[in-house]
């Protein structure tokens, strides 16, 4: 019987940069490294346990740390994130993460998720804008905005994005001239809230936004404080106190919470404030729990 070949171990490095690293030297080997990358996966083998990752090759086995992530995307074309010269993922905006040190991050096949290295971030910062105190990804050829929440979320907050398959004009993801409303719930308060800056088609005769999309954008935010709970209820009544006039094409913050549950039966509150946190209307509304059958 022929003696079995043992393995031959090497030990390498992936930088912050996505650089490949082997005693400290940059490899740019094109060809080894695409074979490199298209190979590495969770260290699976029991063996350098702090080499988190490797990359078989043939008789070689290539253990490899990180500095942050195994995959780093160094540029953002063609709707790809690269991050080797012939290695991609389809660029999905719904899974971008950003750390408490505000660097960004994307979903990878290795790992996770693949840091976004500053090529990349320069050119995908400019359809990023607040959204409190995350962040929402806005393309223009995209009807719909993404929030990018952070990497950890925690436990209390849940998002309440535009819903597939639904048709509502304010969160239904396949309503093509819907608002496509996002949101952000905080479990523990009952709490919802968002941002929004109204476009041009929501205007009234004053040139601000007309009355009935006042309370549309009220009612919405006011049902979410339900949906976040998983109840479904639609709205009883609906009463709303206008107290300054609401601008189109400003950021709105958009505020709901829970007073009051008896039986089937919810009472909440919902406001509208400006940038500068100003009230503009405000609102309490009634809403009936459909009976589970």
């Amino acid at each position: 019987m022929a003696e079995q070949q043992s393995h031959r171990e090497y030990f390498f490095e992936i930088d912050e940069r996505g650089n490949v690293l082997h005693n400290g030297n940059e490899i740019d080997d094109k060809p080894f490294v695409h074979t490199f990358f298209t190979r590495l996966k969770e260290n699976d083998t029991g063996k350098h346990i702090e080499y988190p990752y490797y990359s078989p090759c043939g008789y070689e086995i290539n253990f490899v740390k990180v500095v942050d992530t195994p995959i780093v995307f160094q540029r953002w074309e063609n709707d790809k994130l690269w991050y080797h010269d012939t290695l991609s993922v389809p660029f999905l905006p719904e899974t971008l993460r950003f750390s408490d040190e505000g660097i960004l991050y994307h979903y990878a096949k290795t790992g996770g998720y693949g840091r976004i290295s500053m090529p990349a971030l320069m050119h995908i910062s400019e359809y990023l804008e607040p959204f409190g105190d995350f962040f929402l990804f806005r393309n223009p050829n995209d009807s719909i905005a993404h929030i990018v929440e952070p990497l950890l979320l925690t436990q209390d907050i849940s998002i309440l994005r535009p819903k597939i398959g639904n048709e509502c004009f304010g969160c239904g993801h396949e309503n093509k001239n819907g608002l496509h409303l996002s949101f952000i719930f905080h479990k523990s308060e009952k709490r919802t809230e968002s941002w929004f800056k109204a476009p041009e088609m929501m205007t009234g005769t004053f040139g601000i936004m007309h009355g009935g999309f006042v309370g549309l954008l009220l009612d919405e935010t006011m049902g979410k404080v339900l949906s976040g709970q998983g109840i479904k209820a639609p709205t009883g009544t609906l009463n709303i106190r206008y107290h300054k006039p609401t601008p189109i094409g400003k950021v709105l913050h958009l505020i709901g919470w829970q007073i009051s549950e008896t039986g089937r039966k919810y009472v909440i509150r919902g406001e509208i404030r400006d940038e500068q946190e100003v009230l503009l209307a405000e609102s309490e509304g009634l809403f009936i729990r459909v009976p589970v059958s």
